[in-house]
């Protein structure tokens, strides 16, 4: 057996180096009777496709994945110990655990020697300095994610339970012990479909405090945008770095804006990513739910009608403008520390209030308390009428623009809530 690595790129077909093809040949010659010869060859994904035409069809591929936290807390916890133990500091096991976990979740998506190297640099200063190296590492994640993967890790913490949504989050907690599997049996994921300002992208965070589990927002446009020349490799990355991360929640919002026009930007490159994605999102064995956003199926074509096939999604919901039990709910709880008497006023707002979103009825509290504010007076009623009179205009053209999605929705799409 022969192990080479980083080899390809000097024995493919053009522009390669006819000495190293060669030495490739002699190596493969085999006299009679000799058992042969075995070539290990160990490459970063982007050479996949280097290969020369003599070896191409005798590969067998081993994709090696990134390391999961088991492996990454006992990377973490053996460089703890032996900071503490080059420092000649006592060696605690019950903190050497602790910790080692704790660090290990900032490390996921890196490879077993970045993941040391990233722990050392962090721990050199100090190695009993675990906050600080959790601090740092935290932060140089999800710088990296954010520049290299457009990724983002929500905050699930400072979240409002959703209202008006509970014939969605009665399914989410029928599917939540699913959302850990791997394998066939996994939850798959959910398609929220509805006009803006109907609270999705809040939901998605809202989803992750509920079932317990860490939100990814993956923005998938804004990596097709960017780094032309490695976009299927960054696109791989992203992939295994997710699924690394697993279990999780991937949020994906406004698929139209990813898929919308990838054949005029770029017809072959773009084409593949797209079947890479949609691929992904069907055949993922990881527990990797997926939670995607659309206002307009229709600005994706054909691609828009796959995305509501089941193998990619479990279901597919409609977020509609909250119904008035759901408006009388919202806005008595954003009223609750602004007036004397929330509940009287919510229910009168909320009789007046017909078709306005959920940001909408936040947006005129907000811009009412504020105007009070300013003018150094009491939020009252007529001032929180002032304010829906005054956005209702564009609050009846933007529903009107959304008819035929609802239309769309009632036909193919689950309620995620009681309707008017």
């Amino acid at each position: 057996m022969v192990i080479l690595e980083d080899c390809l790129q000097y024995l493919r077909d053009d522009q390669g180096d006819s000495r190293m093809r060669m030495l490739l040949s002699t190596m493969l010659y085999t006299p009679g009777g000799s058992p042969g010869v075995v070539l290990l060859f160990l490459e970063p994904p982007a050479a996949a496709n280097q290969a020369p035409s003599m070896l191409a069809d005798q590969f067998v591929r081993f994709d090696i994945p990134y390391p999961r936290l088991l492996e990454l807390e006992e990377i973490a916890k053996a460089e703890i110990a032996a900071g503490l133990a080059r420092n000649n500091q006592p060696l605690n096991h019950s903190l050497i655990q602790q910790e080692g976990e704790r660090l290990a979740t900032c490390l996921v998506g890196l490879t077993h020697s970045a993941a040391r190297n990233a722990l050392r640099d962090t721990l050199a200063a100090d190695p009993q300095d675990f906050t600080g190296a959790f601090n740092q590492l935290q932060s140089r994640k999800t710088e990296q994610l954010r520049r290299e993967l457009a990724m983002n890790v929500l905050d699930t913490v400072q979240v409002e339970e959703p209202i008006g949504l509970e014939n969605l989050v009665d399914y989410l907690m029928m599917v939540q012990s699913r959302m850990r599997l791997t394998g066939r049996e996994r939850a798959r994921g959910i398609l929220l479909i509805g006009p803006p300002g109907t609270g999705k992208t809040m939901l998605a965070r809202a989803i992750g405090r509920l079932v317990h589990l860490p939100v990814v927002e993956f923005r998938i446009a804004a990596l097709m945008n960017s780094y032309l020349g490695e976009t299927e490799q960054r696109f791989a990355r992203a992939f295994a770095t997710l699924e690394a991360m697993s279990p999780n929640i991937v949020f994906i919002d406004e698929l139209e804006k990813a898929f919308g026009d990838s054949q005029e930007r770029d017809g072959g490159t773009m084409m593949r990513v797209t079947g890479s994605i949609l691929s992904w999102l069907s055949d993922n064995p990881f527990p990797n739910f997926i939670i995607g956003t659309s206002n307009s199926l229709a600005r994706m074509g054909e691609i828009g009608l796959t995305m509501t096939r089941s193998e990619r999604f479990d279901a597919a919901f409609f977020v509609d403008v909250p119904c008035h039990e759901a408006r009388y709910r919202m806005l008595t709880r954003w009223l609750a520390d602004k007036v004397e008497q929330p509940e009287e006023m919510a229910a009168i707002l909320a009789q007046e209030t017909e078709k306005f979103s959920g940001a909408d009825l936040h947006s005129l509290v907000k811009t009412a308390a504020g105007w009070a504010a300013y003018h150094n007076q009491p939020l009252t009623l007529e001032r929180l009428r002032q304010e829906v009179n005054t956005k209702r205009p564009r609050v009846q053209a933007l529903y009107d623009q959304f008819q035929e999605l609802r239309r769309w929705g009632r036909l193919n799409c689950l309620p995620a809530g009681p309707s008017e």
